[in-house]
């Protein structure tokens, strides 16, 4: 298995439903190392009302956690950015550095509510568009807006990019009911693969469960697409 990239993590601690300290953040860094991953984008949720870290706690957190992995010679590269809840204001709280998009770029990981309507969602997008950003939309299969092909397809053919959780790969779970989804992977709609990983103790770190269905079914080619090429347009802002 190639190293792979990670765009989706709530990794920094104590930040919001992810690692809740220090040690929880480095063992799962341990376990991300031991897996494979050879960078992570620190996304921890900006959610007015809920989680509102605002984006000069999170650089100072990650500067606080790559010290730690100097000490104890974990050699991963971290980058910093959040999980954007969508809201009408979220462009103005981006731009003023509230929010953050990933590793400094353009591009936004943006969450909508899983019962949002259509319109809602294509609406919000479309305002990150207005304002200069790329959205990535975060683990869009929770969507239920998404089971219609056709509202997939007109998001694919405006930019959208997506971003499917890993585990999507190990379980049974079904986008379309004729369409698992690992079929939308090897159909070319997932642009990002990502863990959505909450540290050791809430959905703790497992991206090798997926492995052997990555190699099985996808070119090593696409593989450096999705999980290195893709994240690196990310990483330089292309």
């Amino acid at each position: 298995m190639i190293g792979i990239y990670d765009i989706h993590s709530h990794i920094l601690p104590g930040l919001d439903d992810g690692a809740r300290d220090l040690e929880d953040t480095l063992e799962t860094l341990r376990e991300a190392v031991r897996q494979g991953v050879q960078g992570m984008i620190a996304t921890p949720h900006f959610h007015p009302g809920k989680f509102l870290t605002e984006g000069r706690e999170v650089l100072a957190s990650l500067k606080e956690v790559k010290e730690a992995c100097l000490r104890e010679n974990l050699e991963i590269r971290l980058y910093p950015g959040h999980e954007c809840y969508y809201y009408p204001g979220l462009s103005e709280d981006l731009g003023a550095g509230r929010a953050l998009t990933l590793a400094g770029s353009r591009y936004v990981l943006v969450e909508f509510s899983p019962n949002c309507l259509y319109t809602y969602l294509q609406q919000g997008l479309e305002e990150l568009w207005r304002s200069g950003y790329q959205p990535i939309l975060a683990h869009f299969e929770r969507y239920a807006c998404l089971s219609k092909k056709e509202n997939l397809l007109r998001l694919r053919e405006r930019g959208v990019l997506l971003q499917l959780n890993l585990s999507r790969l190990q379980a049974r779970d079904t986008f379309f009911q004729k369409n698992p989804w690992g079929r939308m992977v090897k159909e070319g709609y997932v642009d990002y693969l990502a863990t959505d990983c909450h540290g050791i103790y809430f959905r703790p770190m497992e991206a090798e469960r997926s492995y052997p269905w990555i190699q099985k079914n996808l070119s090593l080619e696409r593989q450096k697409r999705i999980f290195v090429a893709n994240v690196k347009k990310i990483i330089k802002n292309q």
